[in-house]
């Protein structure tokens, strides 16, 4: 136990499926402290394989204002909607210290630009893709279904001089983990997959795995290939085929499960659809660029369109 003290302890924010389901990871090595509000829980349940244990965490409110925890945060993980993580971090900024490592999870793209203008010259900005999948069967408990490949870069020049470092902590304590010099390539990546899953199968309120099916191929090929086409204007190249593979293969993989964005709208939450097909169509306009598919199910997911 004095071991793990002498760690820097780890701040979360966020806990839903993956910010528990990371809590765990991270509690095995350092103490951890989630960020929660009043109506959270304030005790969890974790299972994996079958095999449940209470979380070992502690819990305290998520800071307002000017409020902060008596201890600054030097380690702060953000596992919040995309839409939420501009809001959580200016309300985080009193509770860092001038040196913070912080890391953003999130699906479909955020402009990190924003979130960099309200962060000193040392404190860290990094962001994860995962492929970790958990979900909660009821506010209180958490399922880790797959510890799925992760993938880590620095989002600005101080990440950049402490990657190296804090890669190595990190993979210590973060299964499948590996680091990533264009995390912004890498972000445009998980994005092809994402559009090619979450939009239809929301729509058409079906499991990942149904969306292999040949009706579904022309409106995927599509979102795909309109992304594809917005991310050449901006200088990244990437190919449709091998972008549709890695979809379809993912929809393999994932075949009986409902992607987060289905989940979220069948529980009545914010979907994620603005930093998915809203993020394409949108910059597509600003580049002189059409993405009419995008934009119908956009449309379609925001309740303007049938």
């Amino acid at each position: 136990m004095a071991k793990k003290e002498q760690l820097t302890p780890v701040y979360i924010l966020g806990p839903g499926a993956l910010g528990l389901a990371f809590a765990k990871l991270f509690s095995e090595h350092r103490p951890v402290t989630l960020l929660t509000k009043a109506y959270h829980p304030q005790d969890y349940q974790y299972t994996y394989q079958g095999y449940s244990e209470p979380l070992q965490v502690q819990c305290i409110p998520s800071p307002s204002g000017e409020q902060a925890p008596q201890q600054k945060i030097g380690e702060l993980w953000l596992f919040t909607k995309a839409h939420q993580a501009l809001e959580a971090l200016t309300t985080l900024l009193p509770a860092l210290k001038k040196d913070a490592q912080i890391i953003i999870s999130h699906n479909g793209m955020s402009d990190l630009n924003e979130l960099n203008r309200l962060l000193g010259p040392q404190q860290a900005l990094y962001f994860m893709l995962t492929q970790q999948a958990a979900y909660k069967p009821a506010p209180d408990q958490v399922v880790h279904v797959s510890l799925g490949p992760s993938t880590l870069g620095a989002a600005n020049q101080a990440a950049e001089k402490s990657l190296a470092t804090q890669l190595l902590l990190w993979q210590r304590q973060i299964p499948n983990l590996v680091g990533s010099d264009n995390i912004h390539r890498a972000r445009w990546q998980k994005l092809l997959v994402n559009l090619a899953i979450n939009p239809v199968a929301t729509w058409q309120q079906q499991r990942n795995g149904a969306l292999r099916a040949p009706e579904y191929a022309s409106d995927i090929m599509a979102l795909v290939h309109e992304a594809i086409t917005v991310a050449k204007a901006q200088g990244l190249e990437f190919s449709l085929v091998q972008a549709l593979n890695l979809a379809y293969m993912v929809m393999a993989q994932t075949a009986d499960n409902r992607c987060s964005m289905l989940q979220d709208r069948l529980l009545g939450r914010e979907t994620e659809i603005d930093a998915m097909c809203g993020y394409v169509y949108k910059t597509a306009q600003q580049l002189g660029l059409a993405a009419p598919v995008n934009q119908l199910y956009y449309q379609r997911i925001k309740g303007d369109r049938p």
